[in-house]
């Protein structure tokens, strides 16, 4: 009786630390793939920053450049923001179908992404 007392609490006592350790696992998994989209969400931000500056810097060039063209600066500017209105109008026309379907699949692809450790 003894013997089945024994085996019974030393199996409860196993069974106790494998959950214990599986709780664990989960816990840690969870905190890398968050760690993961915060970091893809991190550098997503820096390279929208950078390509931000570019644009702005080649829309004040690029207006300048057309307004010498046309010899006037407002013409030329004007015409960089008629280029900025109609890809304001493409993107509202298709951000439901390119952008947001685009940044989902990004969030989801770091959130299942195989462990490349093997």
């Amino acid at each position: 009786m003894n013997d089945q007392h024994s085996f019974l609490s030393d199996l409860k006592q196993v069974v106790t630390e494998y959950l214990e350790a599986k709780a664990q696992l989960v816990k840690i998994s969870a905190f890398e793939k968050i760690a993961k989209v915060i970091a893809t969400l991190f550098s997503s931000i820096v390279v929208a920053l950078v390509v931000f500056f570019l644009l702005l810097f080649l829309s004040i060039s690029g207006g300048f450049f057309f307004g010498s063209l046309l010899n006037n600066v407002s013409l030329g500017f004007l015409i960089v923001v008629g280029f900025y209105f109609i890809l304001l109008i493409l993107i509202i026309v298709f951000k439901k179908n390119m952008l947001e379907r685009y940044i989902i699949d990004k969030v989801v692809e770091q959130l299942f992404e195989k462990e490349d450790n093997d």
